[in-house]
Parts: structure tokens; C-alpha cells; sequence
């Protein structure tokens, strides 16, 4: 294989790389978008720990809210997502961006231990809240 076939394959698997990516981060969104504006009101995992997301007063999430919801959560991890092609040319730079944002993360769900709702830093920013079940007011 020689240079010229070299970049574009190269080319190739960073298009088909990239493309994957923002397919799957759709998916990650619909998923959680769906499930929990569905009358499951939590993705399959939040019901098996018997969780359910809705507004405070117990009302359902409709599509709208809950994709904000996750989409509030999702930006905090962007700025890795936009980096992440600089993980080899600028290592440093990239494990600097990825502890901010694991910080920014850890302060996300850390407020839940902290706040008179026990609520996360997604869900004060939506006006969500997370609910154990069964619990016949919700």
C-alpha cells in the first residue's frame, strides 16, 4: 500500500469513525428520550432499581423535557467528544479536558447527596426529579 492508499484509507476509517459517533450518540438520546417520556417514565435500568423520572409534582416528562434532560447531562461530556481527536497529537491537553469534565460530572451527581430534593444538577436545571417506586402519588 502506498502513501496516497495509506491516507485514504486513513480518511476512510476517520469518516466512518466520526459517523459512528454521531450515530451513536443519537441513539444514546432517543433511547433515553423514549423511555422516559414513555409510561415506563425511566430507561429499562432506572425501573429495575424501581425509578421513575417526572416533574416534581408527580406529572409525566413529556418527549420535549425528557430530551433536555439528557441532552443537559450529554453537553457536560462535549467538550471530550470535540477533543477526541486530539487525544494522540496533544495528550496533555486532551487528559486536562477529560478530568474537567469528569469533575463537572462527579459535581452533577454529587449534588443529589447535598440538595433538600436530592436532586442532580440535570434535573434542577429541567425541573425533573427522580422518584423511587412503587409509590402510588407518582
Amino acid at each position: 500500500m502506498n502513501h496516497a492508499e495509506t491516507q485514504a484509507a486513513t480518511g476512510f476509517f476517520n469518516s466512518l469513525l466520526g459517523t459512528a459517533t454521531v450515530v451513536n450518540i443519537a441513539l444514546y438520546l432517543t433511547y433515553h428520550t423514549l423511555f422516559v417520556a414513555s409510561g415506563m417514565r425511566a430507561t429499562p435500568g432506572k425501573r429495575f432499581m424501581t425509578l421513575v423520572v417526572a416533574r416534581p409534582d408527580g406529572r409525566r416528562v413529556g418527549p420535549g423535557l425528557a430530551f433536555a434532560r439528557i441532552g443537559v447531562q450529554e453537553l457536560l461530556t462535549l467538550p471530550l467528544l470535540l477533543m477526541q481527536s486530539q487525544a494522540k497529537t496533544a495528550p496533555l491537553l486532551y487528559l486536562a479536558v477529560a478530568l474537567v469534565v469528569c469533575v463537572a460530572l462527579l459535581v452533577n451527581y454529587l449534588m443529589v447527596a447535598f440538595t433538600d430534593q436530592k436532586t442532580a444538577g440535570h434535573d434542577r436545571i429541567c425541573g425533573t426529579r427522580v422518584f423511587k417506586t412503587p409509590d402510588e402519588g407518582i
